[in-house]
């Protein structure tokens, strides 16, 4: 299991995770890549990929590339190159996951990394080369040297309770440089559905992924836009923020924050990894159908690329209507489609080939959005078949019972009015009519 992986795993890696490096033109012998067996994220992605080692090893790799290619974007957008900041907080930075990209362009005599965890902190200063601090659960005992020009928080926000956030805010805020940026990422509190989201916009749960933190004060918390900006607000200083909904990972919104009241962000235009899904991974008769949607919620997508074993072996243009995925996600999602099909090679394997789907945007960046086993991409495609199929399944049930309960109470209503019309004078002078016309034998009415 993944959670026992010795250091030095990397050193023979999965064919998987060995195309995924490949692909960023990258080597398993780079030390930036080595991965701490003590790292709970790594254990949660496994668990969240039943088990499989390869997959959840790639998806740590690829989720914090894609953080870090957003927020690197962000230095740009403030500084002209990433570069050029001066100094960067990367705040709750756990063991690295995202840091270890950002170094790809931050020197790393710019960055501090601070986390409440001693041995990710240490990790870090010796794996990265970074400077490293440790936290603290109160926000008030908080020791930092100096200010920042830039301090980045990804997956803290998502896990206050509201009094911790509120404090932990004002107390970043008041680190960052004049002229500097503030990123945070938080949970849309529409993820929740309606009947659980609080009226005061922040819902607290005592659940995480990190066992070693206690609860009460690391769990998963969800926010509306106007909890933010009303924290914000009470930081005691003019600031501008604006918010790119579900911009990490199509999950997690990105707050970017700079000092002074007066900021428009008009040349903030975020490319974000684009979302691909997979609805169909099938192989029949050596021939390899795909078919599934993708979208950016920032920026755009233009084609899928397919690789086999490192080789590109199909390119699926984005371009089909799909009506379904409009209607769940809106009008800019129509045209989200995509399909391809291939003769596999020879030599390929359902069970062993390496499936890597790139998504290009506009501007010529490759996305990696899946690196595994051809046959687990098959799997997981019908899983998320029989998922939509039970989906469907209650809606209908849902519709039926809604239904019947509407005919039952039309029935009961129709039934309410006969007896209301039985109970009327003219309805007893019609029986009484009609019981002396029988008598004369006047009708065979009964």
């Amino acid at each position: 299991m993944l959670r026992s992986m010795p250091q030095a795993a990397l050193a023979a890696p999965p064919p998987a995770v060995r195309a995924l490096l490949a692909e960023w033109g990258r080597s398993a012998d780079d030390p930036r890549l080595e991965v701490d067996p003590a790292d709970e994220m790594l254990g949660f992605l496994r668990d969240l990929c039943g088990g499989d080692a390869e997959r959840a090893l790639c998806l740590y790799y690829q989720t914090g590339s894609s953080i870090a290619r957003v927020l690197l974007q962000v230095l740009r957008w403030r500084f002209g190159e990433a570069r050029a900041v001066p100094s960067l907080l990367d705040f709750a930075s756990g063991y690295g996951r995202v840091t270890r990209f950002l170094l790809d362009e931050v020197p790393a005599a710019a960055v501090t990394a601070v986390d409440v965890l001693p041995r990710a902190s240490a990790f870090q200063r010796r794996l990265l080369g970074v400077r490293s601090a440790l936290s603290t659960t109160d926000p008030a005992a908080l020791q930092l040297p100096g200010r920042f020009a830039a301090i980045f928080v990804t997956s803290l926000f998502t896990h206050l309770p509201e009094a911790r956030f509120r404090a932990w805010l004002a107390a970043l805020v008041a680190r960052l440089e004049p002229g500097g940026v503030l990123a945070f990422s938080t949970h849309e509190l529409a993820l929740l559905p309606p009947e659980h989201r609080p009226t005061d916009g922040s819902c607290f749960l005592p659940q995480s992924e990190i066992g070693e933190l206690a609860t009460a004060d690391y769990g998963s918390t969800w926010v509306d836009e106007a909890f933010v900006r009303g924290a914000l607000g009470a930081c005691g200083a003019p600031l501008s923020a604006t918010r790119f909904s579900r911009a990490l990972c199509s999950y997690q919104d990105l707050w970017v924050v700079v000092p002074g009241g007066d900021e428009s962000f008009a040349g903030l235009a975020l490319q974000v990894e684009p979302e691909v899904v997979i609805e169909v991974c099938e192989v029949t008769g050596r021939v390899l159908s795909l078919r599934g949607w993708a979208r950016a919620r920032h920026g755009d997508v233009e084609r899928v690329e397919v690789l086999l074993d490192g080789a590109l072996t199909m390119v699926a243009r984005v371009e089909q209507p799909r009506p379904d995925v409009a209607a769940a996600l809106g009008p800019f999602a129509l045209h989200s489609g995509w399909s391809a099909s291939v003769a596999l090679p020879a030599t390929a394997s359902p069970v062993e080939t390496v499936l890597l789907l790139r998504a290009v945007d506009s501007r010529g960046g490759r996305h990696v959005v899946w690196a595994g086993r051809l046959v687990t991409a098959a799997l997981q495609a019908k899983s998320l078949q029989e998922h939509w199929m039970a989906a469907a399944l209650h809606t209908a049930r849902c519709e039926l019972a809604a239904e019947r309960a509407a005919a039952a109470e039309e029935i009961a209503r129709l039934r309410a009015t006969v007896a209301g019309m039985r109970a009327s004078r003219f309805w007893k002078l019609r029986d009484a009519w009609f019981a002396a016309k029988r008598a004369l034998r006047l009708t065979d009415e009964a």
